[in-house]
């Protein structure tokens, strides 16, 4: 797997390569220190993920994400950011959502994360952080609004790790449950969300991206809403 890492930081860059370069079938084909540049080197070595920081010089991650995504469409993103602002995510899922991911900083204390959404975007997954994930369903619960509270506490987590990219089988592993149990969970969110897609990964990340966008209509972060 080709992949091509942007942040103005020669020391993250370093730090990310050397984590993914643990792995024999990925490769680091060229770095970038700001947007604009990584936006040339995805036209020049034809990657297939790009992994960008979200503020970086002469163009944020956002925009060398959709100019990537306009020469080659099926490269996946990995956006990773400091920031839990919401209106970032929502910019970065415009359009199709699949294949991309938003990651926190801070989710990267463990390296196999870089590793596991890297492969998730690859293969056409979307990813938001958990934190942003378990965020956005306190808001929600806080609006009053019924749409969550037809879910149990199980079937909301469960809900978090299909936001996550988690596979089935991983998220029946981690929460104890029966692989049967999350596919019925994830049906009974798509068919509240009003998603027919026959495509899996697609109805996935229709989901997280109508889940996003319910929470977005007004641009906030995060943390204003934690008072």
């Amino acid at each position: 797997m080709r992949i091509i890492l942007a942040d103005d930081s020669q020391y993250i860059r370093t730090a990310y390569r050397r984590v993914l370069e643990t792995q024999s079938h990925f490769e680091v084909v060229g770095v970038a220190e700001d947007g604009e540049e990584a936006v040339q080197k995805a036209k020049e070595l034809q990657p297939d993920v790009a992994v960008l920081d979200v503020r970086m010089p002469k163009l944020n991650g956002i925009d060398a994400a959709h100019q990537i995504l306009e020469d080659k469409p099926d490269v996946g993103i990995v956006v990773i950011s400091a920031y839990d602002d919401m209106e970032f995510v929502r910019q970065l899922f415009q359009g199709s959502p699949a294949g991309k991911a938003y990651l926190l900083k801070t989710s990267l204390d463990d390296i196999g994360e870089l590793i596991r959404v890297v492969e998730a975007v690859a293969n056409g997954a979307t990813v938001l952080d958990s934190t942003l994930v378990q965020q956005l369903v306190r808001i929600h619960l806080n609006r009053d609004n019924s749409f969550l509270l037809q879910f149990t506490e199980t079937e909301r987590e469960i809900w978090e790790f299909m936001a996550g990219g988690y596979e089935n089988s991983e998220t029946a592993a981690t929460l104890g449950v029966t692989e049967s149990q999350v596919s019925e969970v994830a049906g009974r969110l798509i068919d509240a969300l009003g998603i027919s897609n026959p495509n899996d990964v697609d109805v996935r990340s229709q989901a997280v991206a109508q889940f996003v966008n319910a929470n977005t209509e007004v641009p906030y972060t995060v943390d204003d809403q934690q008072s």
